[in-house]
């Protein structure tokens, strides 16, 4: 930011400031157990190793430092301002699902505003389909938070999860992304034939379609076999060999043989519903067309119900995350707690810009061209212009703009 670097901080810090002095975030649940760690606008160093006995002990803390991003400890100590983690005293810590842009398939080249909205719907598809689905945790016990920045952070704080070690973390990630997922492991097979050829033996698998009572991925494979199938039904030859890179070479006839299978009438009944009634993928006369059609439905299985989670955070028994109710340092976006359904409707333009934050005009340089809303207000043009405080402090942190 050059020679305005003092001005805007200044400018960010007394923002920061008002919002604490007027909105202080609540104090975390157990927090004489927590550790908390800062970082700062006007200091290089990252401060830890922190611990408050009372709410308003944290509550000073914030208005007297004025922190650019503050972190509280997932795991629970017994001594959590100890010098050294081997002082502390570990005695657990919560499960954390932290989702951020970084690690979403598709992120890369969106806007901010279109990268905010296929993380929310990433996350959105962890909270059900693995917290409440596979989990079945209790919404007592579970926690979403926007991050402030990028992303998504799901708490669990289940009690009979925190003395869960790094390694059976590991085996929680292992679950939610896929990870060793292979067709065997969904769709059990067995040897139905051989066949005999110029002295070659082919074995035939025959495929079982998982029940519907079936639990995890074998569920998860039920409802990809559908979701394929109606992309064949639909999709034109060209389009299908785009979305499975399988398909390269194969060839109309392969493709129709394809379809035939699935959605051919074969007396009220289509090959697709017959497989899906009998659990049994032996509707396919064809071998080669089976084969393929497996191969897409596992490419496709992960790709649609693998969790994009940021694996080091959910291994971790002793991170830092951020602290609710907190600003995030390089937006001025408040980390904002949500129900699941208080997620549907959620913009965090919107709703995490802090209503502390004035309107006031603030004469800023945009270095790029820009459309953007924030809050109410919509950002568009290059160059100089003026836009609300709040709007002119995330263009600051964002670093889009510096102070005119």
């Amino acid at each position: 930011m050059g020679k305005d670097v003092n001005r805007e901080v200044e400018f960010a810090m007394n923002l920061f400031r008002e919002y604490y002095r007027r909105s202080p975030p609540p104090a975390p649940a157990d927090l004489r157990e927590r550790e908390f760690g800062f970082m700062f606008f006007d200091r290089d160093f990252v401060r830890r190793h922190t611990g408050f006995l009372e709410e308003n002990d944290l509550r000073r803390f914030l208005l007297n430092h004025v922190p650019s991003h503050a972190y509280f400890s997932s795991a629970l100590y017994d001594r959590p301002s100890a010098p050294t983690m081997d002082l502390k005293g570990w005695k657990g810590a919560d499960l954390i699902f932290d989702l951020d842009a970084d690690h979403i398939r598709g992120a890369e080249g969106l806007s901010y505003e279109d990268m905010l909205v296929l993380v929310k719907k990433e996350a959105m598809s962890l909270v059900d389909r693995y917290i409440f689905g596979e989990f079945g945790f209790d919404e007592r016990h579970v926690r979403i938070s926007f991050s402030g920045g990028r992303g998504y952070h799901i708490h669990v704080s289940d009690p009979r999860l925190r003395r869960l070690g790094s390694h059976e973390r590991g085996e929680i990630i292992d679950f939610v992304t896929g990870t060793d997922l292979d067709l065997e492991s969904v769709f059990p097979s067995t040897a139905s034939m051989k066949k005999d050829f110029k002295d070659k033996v082919k074995v035939e698998r025959a495929y079982r379609v998982p029940g519907k009572d079936q639990g995890g991925w074998r569920r998860f494979g039920r409802q990809v076999l559908e979701k394929v199938a109606r992309d064949v039904e639909v999709m034109s030859d060209q389009g299908l060999r785009e979305r499975y890179p399988v398909l390269q070479k194969a060839k109309e006839a392969t493709l129709a043989d394809m379809r035939r299978a699935l959605h051919g009438r074969r007396g009220e009944s289509t090959g697709l519903e017959l497989m899906l009634r009998d659990d049994s993928l032996e509707y396919f006369t064809s071998d080669r067309v089976k084969e393929l059609f497996m191969q897409m439905v596992l490419q496709s299985l992960k790709e649609r119900m693998a969790g994009q989670i940021d694996e080091p955070v959910t291994r971790d028994v002793k991170r830092l995350i951020r602290l609710p109710g907190s600003l995030h340092g390089k937006t001025g976006l408040k980390v904002v707690n949500m129900t699941r359904d208080g997620m549907d409707d959620f913009d965090p333009l919107r709703d995490a810009v802090p209503e502390v934050f004035p309107d006031t005009p603030v004469k800023v340089l945009l270095k790029d061209p820009l459309d953007i809303h924030v809050k109410d207000f919509r950002v568009r043009g290059e160059g100089a212009m003026e836009v609300p405080a709040y709007a002119a402090l995330f263009l600051v942190l964002r670093r889009w703009a510096c102070l005119a």
